[in-house]
């Protein structure tokens, strides 16, 4: 049976964040479908939202949480691909289907985006309502929290996309949190050598050479460009940056002809360029944002275990400790955290 409320973590505005008892979503149109979330994980962008001032803007009254995993409970009278009792994960970036963008098949771009989470009731809650077409089935032998990486690794893997990392190239991430260390075992996975990983928390060093990192520097007491330099001699084939202000570091780092994939978003980083080094260079430099249309192949990835994705996974929690657990993220103190909801 569907209660009538349900508990939430509810945003409400410079930093404050109120576990309370709200009125439980209901199916209204054909296409809604309402899930009973199993976990939902904290994401850098909860972290920016709950910072003072905040890095990322929400709507207050706004349940948070993007990242989850649940079970059907209700659709509407339109809905086709799925069923009370299916097991899914959620695209939290509903699309509009009709503008100039959907129509090119760039969802991700669409110009009428409406962001879970930010815009709209997210995860951090017993229920949420979705759209039939952001919702991906997904096998109910993969744990739930395995389950709710579906997201960012969708993010990771159509980001992947852009760059043709061949085997043995040499590959420079900036940033270890979880979109780092999972871009770390893709790259892993493309055959990838060396890949260094530059990240100031020692947590996070440790956590990327477990994922397969070559080498793991510290760059506010390491001398980054020399560090390339003596492990590639002439800069690495391609640099990621996972933290979003790194771009000038990424291009001195780069080969010529080598490329800078741009995957971190930090509204406030200004980094100078000096853009004759792109140009003279042959530097490219690519934009990547959100997951387009990569979800059926992180489904893919989960159900086949392709990925080493457990010890990622430093805290869980249950929902009403879900701002703690945003400070011990904001921290640098964990690295992947869940929440439980049925805890």
């Amino acid at each position: 049976m569907i209660k009538k409320k349900m508990r939430a973590a509810v945003f409400e505005g410079n930093g404050v964040l109120n576990i309370k008892e709200v009125d439980t979503p209901v199916v209204e149109k054909g296409t809604d479908v309402l899930v009973k979330v199993e976990m939902c994980s904290i994401c850098g962008t909860d972290v920016h939202i709950m910072a003072v001032p905040p890095g990322y803007i929400a709507e207050p009254g706004t349940i948070l949480g993007h990242e989850l995993v649940g079970k059907v409970v209700a659709v509407g009278s339109e809905v086709k691909s799925l069923r009370v009792g299916d097991r899914v994960v959620t695209n939290p970036n509903d699309y509009c289907g009709v503008c100039a963008y959907c129509q090119k098949n760039l969802p991700n771009l669409c110009e009428n985006i409406i962001p879970m989470g930010i815009g709209a009731n997210g995860g951090f809650a017993e229920y949420v309502k979705v759209s039939e077409k952001v919702a991906h089935k997904i096998s109910h032998d993969v744990p739930p929290e395995i389950a709710a990486f579906a997201e960012p690794l969708a993010c990771a893997v159509h980001a992947s996309s852009r760059i043709p990392v061949n085997p043995a190239d040499s590959v420079l991430v900036f940033g270890a949190g979880p979109i780092g260390l999972l871009f770390v075992q893709l790259m892993k996975a493309r055959g990838a050598n060396p890949i260094i990983v530059s990240e100031p928390t020692p947590l996070r060093r440790e956590f990327a050479l477990k994922c397969g990192a070559d080498y793991v520097i510290d760059p506010l007491h390491e001398d980054l460009p020399a560090f390339v330099a003596a492990k590639t001699r002439i800069g690495v084939d391609f640099a990621i940056d996972v933290v979003g202000s790194q771009i000038w570091e990424g291009v001195k780092a780069v080969r010529k002809g080598g490329s800078v994939l741009l995957f971190g978003f930090n509204a406030k980083a200004k980094p100078v360029v000096e853009q004759h080094q792109i140009t003279n260079r042959e530097v490219s430099v690519i934009g990547t944002w959100l997951a387009n249309d990569a979800f059926p192949k992180a489904v893919k990835i989960l159900e086949n275990g392709i990925l080493d994705l457990r010890f990622l996974i430093t805290h869980t929690l249950p929902l009403e400790k879900t701002k703690e657990a945003i400070e011990i993220l904001r921290k640098g103190e964990g690295v992947k955290i869940m929440i439980d909801l049925s805890l």
